[in-house]
């Protein structure tokens, strides 16, 4: 019924990104584990890793049998033209736009990412209560990137953020809506091409008796387990968290 209930142009737009998403995927060595722990129906969080500025999104735009909703920033785009352009882009296809406070955009200015953090969280919000799915990349900047990313290696992986935990409680507010958190890791090889693994992991619904961080901390060593990467965060990738705001989602 949510999905009915949008615009034929957002629609119409979903469907040529997966269908773009799934000719990009052509380019790497695709494959996929647990993804039947995805909701088949009703809102869901995605809380996933972001190694790659391209090809996360569209191999889980690819492989998730549902329309997704991404949070993303527009903060690396430094031509004017191009940025209303995918502003508006992003309008059509209800992908909520926030700004990392250290970006070097022209409007990065407090009042001004504080206006965009508290629209995209009544966007999110709405998404959930309308049954949508939503992905978050809680560390905010991807291993791979050709504008900036504070990582230093393949395997730097920077804290989670508690935003998306908290767009599910403010969502839960309704007293109506439930929305599972499902924790997502994308494993790389490098290779001819990019070997990518994505393993979905059991969702997990906000507990309320819980402090928020603990919850995103529990999470955070599930995407990181599911990625590969067991090993606790270094001093390294611990101090980058300071200027690594991973979605603005505070």
């Amino acid at each position: 019924m949510a999905r009915l209930a949008e615009p034929l142009a957002t629609r119409i737009a979903d469907h040529a990104i997966r269908v773009a998403c799934r000719l990009a995927a052509r380019g790497i060595d695709l494959r996929v584990e647990g993804l039947e722990h995805m909701p088949a129906t009703g809102p869901a969080i995605i809380a996933a890793r972001h190694f790659h500025h391209f090809y996360d999104g569209c191999a889980l735009v690819a492989v998730v049998p549902r329309p997704l909703k991404i949070v993303i920033t527009l903060d690396w785009m430094e031509n004017a033209a191009g940025l209303r352009l995918m502003r508006g882009a992003c309008q059509i296809v209800n992908w909520p736009v926030v700004v990392r406070p250290d970006s070097h955009a022209p409007d990065r200015g407090a009042m001004a990412t504080r206006r965009k953090l508290l629209s995209a969280t009544r966007e999110c919000v709405d998404l959930l209560r309308r049954g949508q799915l939503v992905l978050v990349f809680p560390e905010g900047y991807p291993n791979i990137d050709p504008s900036f990313t504070p990582k230093t290696g393949d395997d730097a992986f920077l804290p989670f953020q508690p935003g998306f935990v908290r767009f599910a409680a403010l969502a839960e507010r309704d007293g109506i809506t439930r929305v599972p958190i499902v924790p997502v890791g994308l494993e790389y090889q490098r290779g001819d091409r990019w070997r990518v693994k994505v393993r979905f992991g059991l969702p997990v619904m906000r507990l309320p008796e819980v402090d928020v961080r603990d919850q995103v901390c529990a999470i955070e060593e599930e995407v990181r387990r599911l990625s590969g990467l067991e090993h606790a965060p270094d001093a390294e990738e611990r101090a980058m968290s300071d200027v690594a705001t991973a979605g603005v989602l505070k």
